[in-house]
């Protein structure tokens, strides 16, 4: 009997059948975000959206009390590849999958918390689909806003996916 939450935690991980709120815990959890402060809010049924709150503290704050870049680029990085590779299990076909490059444009400094909304659309996952099963990978750019609590655009960021089936 293996009792180590970790091994059941990256067995659970690489499930086709892992639960939104089992992979929200399990983030949540991850010390890196924690430290960060980095929080998942939300993620929907089916992996297609997450809602991610980087939250402005002591922890993450610069000598000019504006959160670090390298916090925000954090909060940017794993979330389209978690949540691509989520989509594509759930539809039998197991890869490995990583940000390939992040391009990160800083507009406004960032004083409050910053807010992210991942979204993933119906023609992306057609297209990685296909091109899973013509050459075997996906490389795609995905972009995302980086929102401030005032409404503000502060940090615009291009993540390219990379999966490669098993």
């Amino acid at each position: 009997m293996n009792l180590n939450p970790a091994h059941y935690f990256i067995k659970r991980y690489h499930s086709p059948d892992l639960r939104p709120m089992e992979l929200k815990r399990m983030l949540n959890l991850w010390f890196p975000f924690l430290m960060n402060r980095i929080q998942i809010i939300s993620i929907s049924n089916d992996f297609h959206e997450m809602q991610v709150c980087l939250k402005h503290s002591f922890w993450n704050r610069n000598p000019n009390k504006s959160v670090w870049g390298g916090s925000i680029t954090s909060a940017l990085d794993p979330f389209f590849p978690v949540m691509m590779k989520q989509i594509i299990l759930r539809r039998g076909i197991s890869t490995e999958f990583y940000s390939k490059a992040v391009h990160v444009e800083f507009l406004h400094k960032v004083e409050t918390h910053l807010n992210f909304h991942f979204k993933i659309g119906d023609i992306k996952v057609k297209e990685a689909l296909e091109k899973l099963e013509k050459s075997g990978k996906y490389e795609n750019w995905h972009s995302i806003d980086g929102v401030d609590n005032m409404g503000n655009v502060c940090v615009k960021g291009r993540i390219q996916v990379y999966l490669r089936k098993r």
